[in-house]
């Protein structure tokens, strides 16, 4: 969806006293993208090279070989479940969720016929509306709209077995929050580090369906112009248009949530 160059101060802040749970796998899809699917893939390859350095399994479901059965069979026994790919309006009435592989998946088939494992951590990254901003946006959405589609394509996982939701939409973003998450990290704490160098974080506030579980957003402020893409119907378009306020990262989870949770 969007493609900027993304530098990032690490910040680590490991939990003392506390060994990582052995033997947890990831899945990671990447849907069909038109010409960005090469790109996607290899971004997709190198968030696998942090996962495998960690001693994380991992699954990977890109393009046509991304089947609806076998990430159903495959995401039960997965701690992890990253997704690359278009947002689309396939949630509850209408509204933000599903996600587009072969076979377009609603928030409804996806609460009905998918399982992780429980306290896993969903990602989305670059996702149009996953962090509240689409690539067809035509001026500010606002921070209730963006809120509004963080928490329709969030809380199904919820209903599945995931305690945490992050989505990113730079480039190497959902790459660097995972470095920090692996190590240690608590889950707040690594999506502060992310939001650090080109976002201001807009609010952190109760999850709506959940007060269990916190909630924030951070956003790009805009101005000048920038190249956007679009696709409608399999046909690209590309146009330069004025730069608006962007959501861009977001988080749902209880804070203190860490790779220590994970079984």
């Amino acid at each position: 969806m969007f493609s900027t160059i993304y530098m990032c101060v690490l910040l680590i802040y490991p939990v003392l006293g506390q060994s990582k749970p052995e033997g947890l796998h990831a899945i990671l899809i990447v849907g069909h993208q038109e010409d960005g699917t090469g790109k996607a893939m290899k971004d997709m390859d190198k968030i696998a090279d942090v996962f495998l350095e960690n001693g994380i399994s991992v699954h990977k479901f890109y393009d046509d070989e991304a089947s609806w059965d076998e990430i159903v069979a495959t995401a039960k026994e997965c701690s992890f479940f990253v997704y690359s790919g278009h947002g689309s309006n396939m949630g509850e009435d209408g509204n933000a969720g599903g996600i587009c592989i072969n076979s377009m998946v609603s928030s409804s088939r996806l609460m009905n016929q998918l399982r992780l494992k429980d306290n896993s951590l969903v990602i989305f990254k670059s996702v149009c509306n996953g962090a509240g901003s689409s690539a067809g946006d035509d001026n500010d959405i606002g921070i209730t709209e963006a809120k509004k589609r963080v928490t329709y394509y969030a809380y199904p996982f919820f209903e599945i077995g995931a305690s945490a939701y992050y989505a990113n939409n730079f480039g190497n973003g959902v790459y660097d929050f995972l470095s920090d998450f692996l190590s240690g990290v608590t889950l707040k704490q690594s999506y502060l580090n992310s939001t650090e160098t080109w976002t201001n974080v807009e609010f952190e506030e109760y999850f709506s369906r959940d007060t269990s579980k916190s909630f924030s957003i951070a956003s790009t402020p805009g101005g000048g112009t920038a190249t956007r893409t679009t696709y409608t119907n399999g046909v690209k378009k590309v146009e330069q248009v004025k730069s608006h306020k962007g959501y861009k990262i977001a988080y749902v989870g209880e804070p203190g949530f860490s790779i220590i949770n994970m079984k």
